[in-house]
């Protein structure tokens, strides 16, 4: 989706766009430089996260070699979370992009068009001049309807139906940029800023009927932050939902903040087509933990909202971090104890990862419990970096799996999810990641923090 906007603001400036999606287009990496040779692009975009810094750099090597003359450009979480080391782990790339990069991407391609270069004049550009890196301030849009809608025409949504992917009929949205709130894990108000900023609801509108009108969306998936913020917002847009009488469901493929929910926000949620399963950021059972995290909450709201809400027939689903700094065994126990008290229809419990720009990562450092070179592609999905102090990253991974099982292997929880072979594939697909894809991971990451 990110691509997809990037390549409307390029087309604005009479810029020829492809994208390249490398899990859907390409079978591996002699099939990717064949498609970068076939379009011979003047400049190439990477979309970069911290997670997959060691395929990004693959890929960058292979794009080099393959278009040599070929402008390298990176964008994405990573470069706004770090943008000052950005060139030391990618040193193939010509310039990074920090910020949302609608604006700057433009200005660069524009200039390198007109052959009228001047790195300095284009804001959020990172770059080296004479061996000194320079760091443009960022650019947030006031506005960000001025981006327009994403170009679906390049994306194609349905090329990414399938059996491990999205369901037929169902795709992403995002309706805001931009995230208020401080939790110290969570490194999104770094890429897209503090300030919430809205898209009209015309224009959100304009956008959800052509998806479904020309490429058969029924089910959206609202993906950004901003938009279970406050209960006003939920409420204009369902009523603006009814109103229309626009037929179609959606999902808070984010969740919804608990301080908002009450029961006319619950039955308008319901009015309006939202899904019943909704995701929950509860995060841990130790108020100590969730005062640390500034998640703005407490175990007593987390605890009567969750009731609320099944009351209501709705399915919330629990989103947990183990191992968060400082987090004693007891505390994780208390996490556990909270997940399988409360009326949740599904869990998820993840390692705490020290993600580039978080306000717990930088904690760590200043703490010297993370070197300040720490080698941030060691940070992968399914691997574990960081164990609190006086615990081993292997015990950490055990809690985890540990509680995975205590929750799952409940009858009430297991027999609902085997109620369809797609579940019952997704069911095991995630149970061998888990427990046995995930022991490589942990393998890998083991020599991450060497203390531990």
């Amino acid at each position: 989706m990110g691509l997809a906007y990037l390549a409307t603001a390029l087309r604005q400036g009479g810029h020829e766009v492809e994208i390249l999606d490398y899990l859907r287009d390409c079978r591996d990496d002699a099939q990717f430089a064949a498609l970068v040779r076939r379009a011979a692009p003047d400049l190439i975009g990477f979309n970069v996260y911290t997670v997959s810094l060691m395929e990004t750099r693959r890929l960058l090597q292979c794009a080099r070699a393959t278009a040599p003359a070929a402008t390298l450009v990176l964008g994405g979480p990573h470069v706004s979370a770090l943008p000052e080391r950005v060139f030391e782990f990618l040193p193939d790339a010509d310039y990074a992009i920090r910020g949302e990069g609608e604006v700057p991407l433009r200005q660069l391609a524009d200039r390198i068009a007109a052959r009228s270069l001047e790195p300095r004049t284009i804001p959020g550009l990172v770059f080296l001049e004479h061996g000194q890196l320079i760091l443009n301030e960022p650019y947030f849009a006031p506005d960000v309807s001025e981006y327009g809608i994403p170009a679906y025409d390049i994306l194609n949504p349905p090329s990414y139906f399938s059996p491990n992917g999205m369901m037929p009929g169902q795709f992403p949205v995002f309706f805001s940029r931009g995230c208020p709130f401080p939790c110290t894990f969570c490194a999104a108000k770094v890429t897209s800023g503090q300030n919430l900023r809205r898209r009209s609801l015309d224009a959100i509108m304009e956008e959800l009927r052509l998806l479904k009108e020309r490429y058969g969306i029924t089910r959206f998936v609202i993906y950004d932050e901003g938009f279970g913020a406050t209960k006003s917002f939920i409420m204009t847009f369902c009523e603006r939902i009814l109103r229309e009488g626009f037929e179609a469901s959606f999902e808070l493929g984010t969740g919804i903040r608990l301080d908002q929910v009450d029961d006319e926000l619950l039955e308008t949620i319901k009015r309006a087509h939202f899904v019943p399963l909704i995701a929950l950021g509860i995060e841990s059972g130790s108020e100590r933990i969730l005062n640390l995290m500034k998640k703005r909450t407490n175990l007593a709201l987390i605890r009567e909202k969750v009731r609320l809400m099944r009351r209501h027939g709705l399915r919330p689903t629990g989103y947990f971090i183990l191992g968060y700094p400082t987090e004693t065994r007891e505390e994780m126990e208390q996490t556990i104890r909270l997940a399988l008290e409360l009326p949740l229809q599904e869990a998820s419990f993840t390692a705490f990862m020290p993600l580039p720009g978080t306000e717990a990562t930088r904690w760590l450092i200043e703490r010297g419990e993370l070197p300040t070179d720490f080698d941030f592609s060691q940070v992968r999905n399914g691997a574990i970096t960081y164990a609190p102090e006086g615990m081993s990253l292997r015990e950490l991974q055990r809690i985890r799996r540990w509680a995975i099982l205590k929750f799952y292997a409940r009858p009430r929880i297991l027999l609902p999810m085997l109620s369809s072979w797609r579940q019952v594939r997704y069911v095991l697909s995630r149970f061998v990641r888990i427990f046995f894809q995930d022991r490589t991971a942990e393998g890998r990451a083991t020599t991450a923090v060497s203390r531990h």
